[in-house]
């Protein structure tokens, strides 16, 4: 953490120490998880775009997610004319209208500007890849209604000079106040999530306490990298991901500011030194008791491959880990990932967190190890041949023995096997590459 100013001496951290005691005993009743969802009103065509959040996402059920007031997307003609705008909300115990959530207490406002919005075709790293998004305006439930509306950077889109391609724009700002009525006798931690409609990578952003003078950077894994939409001079596609978890923080107000974006074109056709470095926000939460934001994943593997399970999870530290099998604890798994590393049968994982506030459990992730599995028909080769694993090439060949070669076209899961009057053996093979499996492809 960057300190750019501090007036604090022995006394007043022996005092501060004081205080979270008191939070030991008087703030686990007050723990609070609450997420911010940056809607975006597509050229108001809402009842086509809608990102307000309808099931539990990062961790955080629906009811506990602020749907904000939608942002209009700049396109230069109306109604989509909304070069800059700043907006605002209060948040209290009896806000329920317009996509709002009472909170548990206290009073919130938020502010927020942004040069404008737009939306993203990044559906989340719960759905399939590689580029893990979902085209048209249907969003996933959840996570992927976080992810389809973002303030937009007004600089990472289009060719050089192009309408929507404005430098020198100031980047995202949301300001915070009332914090400290919502956790009254606790500190709390922030994290971001990130999307965008142009992008290669993600730049850091900014998380400032404004009473102390603080400010703290928090930044973006790589992700995995966007498809090319070929409509730029530098790679541009649909991409986002979480940030890491800020510090611990104990204040009234709070704002959170990202970075300026960067761009470049490439000097090569393959695009290969270009930048288009986002800065972009797609929504945040703020939590004092632990909420695991990115779940294991399912994942199946060939017998004898290592495979290992991961998860995100923010709360103020420290945050302790257990990993459970069947809902067994597994010994000596007490960290945020989980190693496997000779897998010969399957079974149900998933993760506890847990700090003095709280307990939070991850999605189970199911760990298949996969076979083929052959389902005979009423004649001689008309067989279903079913597997998992997703990378897997299914080949055959007329000889136990073999020798096996690959089925073209490559067959995809379930393949029905073709009448044959002689006997016909199949197999699969994985990739050279494919020895060690990861239940998250974002890796933080």
């Amino acid at each position: 953490m960057k300190r750019l100013r501090s007036d604090s001496n022995l006394p007043l951290r022996k005092v501060a120490c004081t205080v979270s005691a008191a939070a030991l005993m008087l703030g686990v009743s007050e723990a609070a998880s609450i997420g911010f969802n940056l809607q975006v009103d597509y050229c108001g065509m809402s009842a086509a775009y809608r990102n307000n959040i309808t099931a539990t996402a990062f961790g955080i059920p629906a009811t506990s997610w602020e749907n904000l007031t939608p942002m209009m997307t700049g396109y230069g003609d109306f109604p989509c004319d909304q070069p800059g705008y700043t907006l605002n909300e209060v948040i209290n115990t009896t806000s329920s209208a317009g996509g709002l959530h009472p909170l548990p207490n206290g009073s919130l406002s938020v502010n927020w500007s942004a040069p404008t919005a737009n939306w993203s075709f990044f559906g989340g790293y719960d759905r399939p890849g590689p580029y893990y998004d979902f085209g048209g305006p249907t969003v996933t439930p959840g996570e992927g209604e976080i992810y389809a509306g973002f303030t937009r950077d007004g600089i990472n889109s289009g060719p050089p000079g192009g309408v929507d391609n404005t430098s020198g724009l100031p980047p995202y700002q949301i300001d915070i106040t009332g914090l400290k009525t919502l956790f009254t006798n606790t500190p709390f931690v922030i994290q971001l999530m990130a999307s965008s409609d142009s992008m290669y990578h993600l730049t850091n952003a900014f998380i400032i306490d404004v009473t102390s003078l603080t400010t703290q950077s928090v930044i973006y894994a790589n992700p995995s990298h966007p498809k090319d939409r070929n409509d730029a001079p530098w790679i541009r596609g649909h991409g986002g991901g979480l940030s890491t978890v800020s510090a611990s923080l104990n204040t009234d107000h709070v704002k959170l500011i990202g970075n300026f974006p960067q761009h470049s074109a490439s000097l090569d056709a393959d695009k290969t030194h270009s930048i288009n470095n986002a800065s972009c926000i797609a929504g945040f939460i703020i939590t004092d008791k632990p909420v695991v934001t990115m779940s294991p994943q399912s994942v199946a593997a060939l017998p004898h491959y290592s495979v290992t399970l991961r998860a995100i999870a923010a709360g103020v530290p420290p945050l302790s880990y257990q990993w459970r099998k069947g809902g067994a604890p597994i010994s000596a798994a007490s960290g945020s990932s989980y190693d496997i590393p000779d897998v010969t049968v399957g079974g149900s994982y998933d993760l506890v967190v847990t700090n003095i506030y709280g307990t939070a459990t991850s999605k189970v992730s199911v760990v298949t190890v996969d076979r083929l599995s052959i389902t005979r028909g009423p004649g001689l080769g008309t067989n279903t041949i079913t597997w998992q694993a997703a990378a897997a090439v299914l080949q055959s060949a007329n000889a136990a023995g073999g020798p096996y070669l690959d089925i073209s076209p490559t067959a995809t899961s379930p393949y029905l096997a073709p009448v044959s009057s002689t006997p016909k053996f199949y197999r699969y093979r994985l990739p050279a590459t494919a020895g060690s499996i990861s239940s998250n492809p974002y890796d933080m």
